[in-house]
C-alpha cells in the first residue's frame, strides 16, 4: 500500500496530520510520503487528483481524506 500526505508549509493543521500520519507508518505495513504542494511532486499529485485542500490523505493514487483525522480513524481507513 502506498501512502501519501500531502501538506503546506502554510497549513495550521498539516504539522497535526504529519505526526498522526507517521504514527501510523509504524504500525502498519506501507509505503508512505509526505509531499508538500510546493514541490515537483507534490504538485503533480495535486494537478493529477485535483486536489483543493490540504493536509490530503492519497492511497494508491485515490484521494481517501482531507483534514487531519485522529489516529483510530487513520488505522481504520488503512485496515489495522
Amino acid at each position: 500500500m502506498k501512502v501519501q500526505l500531502l501538506v503546506s508549509k502554510w497549513c495550521p493543521t498539516c504539522p497535526q496530520a504529519e505526526r498522526i500520519w507517521t504514527e501510523a507508518a509504524h504500525k502498519v505495513p506501507m509505503e508512505f510520503e509526505i509531499l508538500d504542494v510546493a514541490d515537483r511532486k507534490g504538485r503533480e499529485v495535486v494537478s493529477r487528483l485535483r486536489i483543493r485542500t490540504v493536509p490530503a490523505v492519497v492511497v494508491d493514487d485515490v484521494l481517501k481524506m482531507v483534514g487531519a483525522q485522529p489516529l483510530p480513524d487513520v488505522l481504520k481507513l488503512l485496515g489495522a
